[in-house]
């Protein structure tokens, strides 16, 4: 008898075909080019970016519009009500435990307030509320991602592990005084302050975070920010004490 030669099959599972998997890794890399994208984006520049034929994307994205992860619209294609409901199941223990003290925060302070989790060497927007003023203008949309060297969130992050010789200065100011902040590394002439959420193993996974566009956060700012990741910080750990699950977390 033959044996399997496959590496990517289950055990006892026959290999999967290659052009399935080739199938299934183009539908996921234009779910995620629409998603990332902060405008439609049309046949044309999918096909572009996407470096395949118009035909192959245009079938890949009726699958996608048959299962509502994307929508068509008459300026291009956008993420579809399916994917929407699905983010908003992302990480359920996080947002549950995050969303009341962000909006908690952003009205005790009067600024945007967003809390940020890690994914990899990103970082990535989980809740945000916002607060119209003078002060903070500029909103975090979930969903949205930069790298985790830039900004305070990722920085705030960094701070929470032991020291390395390359790391930037910012990481080392950050851990000595327990909290990061940053202006213009991430959106130009916009500034935040972040501190970080552990996990009961001691790693950084989340950051809470505030933003302003014009003077720096005083100490009110910093111990609002400061007392809200530490109310995190706890329920997350009561909360996988008790048999809660977040994926890659002890």
């Amino acid at each position: 008898m033959g044996e399997a030669r496959g590496s990517g099959s289950e055990p006892g599972e026959p290999d999967a075909p290659k052009p399935s998997v080739q199938t299934l890794d183009r539908g996921l890399r234009l779910l995620e080019l629409i998603a990332l994208s902060h405008e439609p984006l049309s046949l044309a520049e999918l096909s572009q970016r996407m470096g395949l034929h118009r035909s192959i994307v245009y079938r890949l994205l009726r699958t996608l519009q048959d299962h509502r992860l994307i929508a068509h619209t008459p300026q291009g294609y956008v993420l579809g009500t399916r994917a929407q409901s699905l983010g908003r199941r992302t990480l359920p223990v996080l947002q549950r435990i995050a969303k009341p003290e962000i909006a908690k925060l952003a009205a005790r302070v009067g600024l945007t307030a967003f809390f940020v989790v890690r994914d990899g060497d990103e970082a990535v927007t989980l809740v945000s509320v916002e607060v119209e003023s003078a002060r903070s203008r500029t909103v975090y949309t979930p969903g949205d991602r930069h790298p985790l060297i830039l900004g305070s969130p990722g920085i705030a992050m960094l701070a929470a592990e032991p020291p390395r010789d390359d790391e930037r200065p910012e990481i080392t100011r950050a851990r000595a005084a327990g909290y990061a902040t940053s202006r213009s590394e991430v959106v130009l002439g916009l500034g935040s302050l972040s501190a970080s959420v552990v996990s009961p193993s001691g790693n950084a996974v989340a950051s809470v975070s505030i933003v302003f566009t014009v003077e720096r956060p005083g100490p009110a700012e910093i111990e609002a920010v400061l007392d809200t990741a530490r109310v995190i910080t706890g329920r997350l750990h009561t909360a996988l004490s008790t048999g809660a699950v977040l994926p890659g977390v002890g």
